[in-house]
């Protein structure tokens, strides 16, 4: 697994010069996404930065893609989850205001960006982002209530309870 450059100098810089950056990092180097998840697999998260000018703005694009072991929210088993991340962010120095009316736009998001660029940090933010909200397996159901032999819903009590009042 390589380990690259982890911070960009000047974003702005490495946009206007349309640079690449590619690299792979184990995804347990990422605290607030290994937190996130149950585990990884043995493959590396694998990225690539891309800078752009468009005008005056200056653009990364972040690429990614990761293997990650997250809880079933069905059987809550463990289910791997493949996470593909393909993002553009907008440079805007520290201290400016973020555009508003680009907002409205939905192909970028505005971030503030100063001298070194910290690449795994924005790197594990469109990661966290990109994370399905409830993963389940394909062929996954709901538990039933087979245990100590009742064969019955879990729900069952409670709608006869409704039916008392």
């Amino acid at each position: 697994m390589s380990h690259q450059t982890q911070v960009i100098p000047d974003p702005f810089e490495f946009a206007r010069r349309r640079n690449t950056l590619n690299g792979e990092v184990d995804a347990r180097s990422l605290p607030r996404l290994a937190a996130e998840v149950q585990g990884v697999t043995a493959q590396p998260v694998s990225y690539e930065l891309l800078g752009s000018q468009v005008d005056d703005q200056c653009f990364i694009a972040i690429s990614a893609s990761a293997s990650l072991i997250m809880q079933c929210q069905r059987c809550l088993g463990d289910v791997c989850c493949e996470v593909e991340v393909d993002s553009r962010l907008l440079l805007v120095p520290k201290g400016e205001a973020m555009p508003d009316e680009d907002l409205e736009v939905d192909d970028f998001d505005p971030v503030h960006a100063a001298h070194d660029f910290d690449v795994l940090n924005a790197l594990e933010e469109e990661l966290l982002l990109a994370l399905p909200l409830a993963p389940t397996h394909d062929d996954c159901s709901v538990p039933a209530a087979k245990e100590n032999g009742d064969d019955r819903s879990p729900f069952a009590l409670l709608k006869s309870l409704k039916t008392k009042s």
